[in-house]
């Protein structure tokens, strides 16, 4: 219910869904998740509060792009890329003039760009000591491990040498030795045996 509401929110800022996106130019839904996959970066899209994508104006105009050059000139998902991204410094015109409430916007995008970056940077580090932290960790468990099983094996084979012990005094127990019974001196003198 929630979706619906957010999709009607939208419709009145004139948004489109994945499916309604695709409905427009006439391709499947998952085709057009393909293409968000791939060109993540060139289809401008807006995140709704629950996550989902929508396209606005530009967004659309540029799905009709990408549909164009895979139809008309049969060309890749990465050479559409390459086709659209703006990276291609002889085709960039500049997008601001000299006007210094751009270049201001420009300074603090970047700014906040590189804190942003610091941020990650410290986050990688705190991670990666994390990551060592637990590795050690592991380590020390093998090891426990390791002499936990050198110690089981070694009662085991005490309990083997103690099984042993006790089955052969058992079957000394039970079967008697033979005892050659003594016969008096007078008898052994004169016997022939």
């Amino acid at each position: 219910m929630n979706e619906k509401n957010e999709l009607v929110s939208t419709k009145n800022n004139a948004y489109l869904s994945v499916k309604e996106a695709a409905e427009t130019i006439e391709e499947s839904p998952g085709v057009v998740r393909n293409w968000l996959r791939e060109l993540k970066t060139q289809i401008p899209t807006i995140v709704g509060k629950h996550g989902y994508r929508y396209f606005d104006q530009s967004g659309l105009e540029v799905l009709k792009k990408v549909q164009q050059l895979r139809r008309d000139e049969n060309l890749s998902l990465a050479e559409i890329a390459d086709k659209l991204s703006p990276a291609k410094t002889k085709d960039i015109a500049l997008p601001f003039s000299s006007n210094s409430d751009t270049a201001e916007r420009i300074l603090q995008d970047l700014n906040t760009i590189k804190e942003q970056l610091e941020l990650q940077v410290n986050f990688n580090q705190v991670l990666v000591q994390q990551l060592k932290k637990q590795q050690e960790h592991i380590d020390e468990q093998q090891q426990f491990i390791q002499s936990q099983k050198q110690h089981i094996s070694a009662l085991l084979d005490i309990h083997k040498r103690d099984k042993e012990e006790e089955s052969y005094v058992k079957i000394k127990k039970e079967k008697p030795v033979e005892t050659i019974s003594k016969k008096p001196t007078f008898f052994r003198l004169f016997s022939y045996r």
